[in-house]
């Protein structure tokens, strides 16, 4: 039994391992590549930077990736804060009535039906409508970001409130006078901080590089292009220069890993038990 043990730990700690390797280098790579020429990456592409230079970040910043980031900053925020401002707001409604009104448990069943709809499917039907209604812009991308948050989203926040929000809370602060708008937004969104947490990281990485939607709603217009458009077009103009396009990988990279440093703490928490019904 204890030689079992000590099987399963060594074959677990040779995949965590090779896990971190495989993950490790190509970012170590992209990182040191930020700093060297396009001749020194052709000539050693796993050296480190020797001399390093900060002539690939001049460039990004010259081109105009700030931008683009200022962009992607204001869109991956707006939308996160419309999710996590409706959403939760959503679930609780429907944690609270889902087993005493069949409207909210049929209404449950329609909004996570999304996640099983491939994106594929709506692609095109998704950006012509977009066109007719003249949403072909940031806020229409932000107004698809919020649409499609909603069936995962609202999943888990459900299944968290079922489990850790007991209705006494609500029985108690009825008794003490308080409305349900009160008991949301004093008891009950305090006590969701874990699956905030959650949500916030598991909806940022996605709304940050996310790469398709963008294409299809502002490639239209440069102005509006998103950090992951800019990378793709940049790559295109630069292709044989890769010096700035790693540059720009590594701006792309360390704002979303600092935002989930801060909150990874909280997001094992969220996700176990949101995801139990």
């Amino acid at each position: 039994m204890q030689t079992e043990k000590k099987t399963r730990n060594i074959g677990k700690y040779i995949l965590l391992t090779v896990g971190g390797i495989l993950i490790l280098i190509p970012l170590l790579v992209t990182v040191f590549s930020s700093f060297k020429t396009t001749k020194d990456i052709m000539g050693n592409f796993f050296s480190f930077p020797n001399p390093g230079t900060l002539d690939n970040y001049r460039r990004l910043l010259a081109d105009g990736i700030g931008g683009y980031f200022w962009n992607s900053t204001v869109i991956t925020v707006i939308s996160v804060l419309l999710v996590m401002f409706f959403v939760p707001m959503a679930a609780y409604s429907i944690a609270r009535n889902i087993s005493k009104k069949r409207a909210f448990s049929l209404m449950y069943s329609f909004l996570i039906l999304g996640i099983f709809v491939p994106f594929q499917v709506i692609m095109i039907p998704i950006t012509v409508m977009m066109s007719k209604l003249g949403l072909a812009n940031m806020w229409g991308l932000m107004l698809l970001y919020l649409t499609y948050a909603v069936p995962q989203t609202l999943f888990l926040y459900v299944g968290f409130i079922k489990m850790g929000v007991p209705e006494s809370l609500d029985e108690a602060a009825e008794i003490d006078g308080a409305s349900k708008i009160t008991t949301y937004f004093k008891i009950v969104f305090p006590m969701l901080k874990p699956m905030h947490a959650t949500t916030l990281i598991m909806n940022a990485l996605w709304f940050w590089n996310d790469f398709m939607l963008p294409l299809l709603i502002l490639n239209k217009d440069s102005k509006m292009w998103t950090l992951p458009l800019f990378q793709y077009n940049y790559q295109g103009q630069f292709f044989n220069d890769y010096g700035p396009s790693f540059a720009s990988y590594v701006v792309g990279i360390i704002t979303i890993t600092i935002v989930y440093v801060i909150f990874q703490k909280n997001i094992i928490a969220g996700m176990s038990n949101g995801a139990v019904k």
